[in-house]
């Protein structure tokens, strides 16, 4: 018996091939007056599974003892506890956003008031030891603490430390870490910076040697009129001393 569609020509015997046209990826016979009915089979197989499943429902629904509306409602009141459980949901992932952007940024914050902190603790030992060691040498704070301080700084065990223009730790001939007192030891020898040391002897250009004695005020200058905190007055600091002499600026009157 000839079949109507077949999958592929070998299905076939060999003398009623002819007899079959290419339908898409199968082949069907040719013959007049014989509709395809594959299509509709599918649909009517699809159809009766629904109905299946539909009546199934039907029978569970009838199982619980409650009415279609009863069933109805049941239905939509869960429906909307999903919905709700959905919008609670994205609310709390919306508060945890909000809490973890909270927590960055009081994390920042603390990290910032540290830092802050260190600067101003790394300032006070810097300036305590270099004031200090200056005021040994017999130097100006003034004038020398802002060089002091670019070559210094603080390690990670809050030792000062002195380093290079490269903020490498500098050591002496011995390989033992150079100390602040070596460093204005260094600047008093120095032709510029040994001008701020009082009896250094040393002088540079257009800058008269140290008297040896208290010195003599020049002029209506005090010792007053050189003081302040800003660029202007250590200029002036650092001009009267470099024509006069440490000796003479110490000698100012006080007003």
């Amino acid at each position: 018996m000839l079949k109507l569609n077949v999958d592929s020509l070998e299905a076939v015997d060999e003398p009623f091939r002819a007899l079959y046209e290419q339908d898409g990826d199968k082949f069907k016979l040719k013959v007049d007056g014989i509709e395809d009915t594959s299509g509709l089979k599918s649909a009517l197989q699809n159809e009766r599974k629904r109905a299946s499943d539909l009546e199934k429902k039907v029978k569970g629904w009838e199982k619980s003892g409650k009415s279609p509306d009863e069933i109805a409602a049941l239905i939509e009141a869960a429906e909307a506890r999903e919905l709700s459980e959905a919008e609670r949901k994205g609310e709390w992932d919306k508060l945890r956003a909000q809490m973890n952007d909270k927590h960055a940024a009081d994390l920042k914050a603390k990290d910032e008031t540290i830092g802050q902190m260190r600067k101003r603790l790394e300032k006070e030992l810097v300036d305590k030891t270099a004031v200090s060691a200056i005021a040994a040498a017999k130097g100006v704070p003034d004038l020398l603490l802002p060089h002091v301080q670019r070559f210094t700084k603080v390690d990670d065990e809050f030792n000062v430390v002195v380093v290079d223009a490269s903020g490498t730790q500098r050591v002496n001939g011995k390989g033992e870490p150079l100390s602040i007192a070596d460093l204005v030891e260094e600047m008093k020898a120095n032709e510029i910076f040994g001008r701020a040391f009082d009896g250094s002897g040393q002088s540079g250009s257009g800058m008269r040697p140290n008297s040896g004695d208290r010195g003599t005020p020049v002029g209506r200058t005090t010792w007053d009129d050189l003081q302040g905190k800003d660029a202007g007055s250590r200029k002036k600091r650092a001009a009267f001393i470099d024509e006069h002499g440490l000796a003479a600026y110490n000698a100012l009157p006080r007003k």
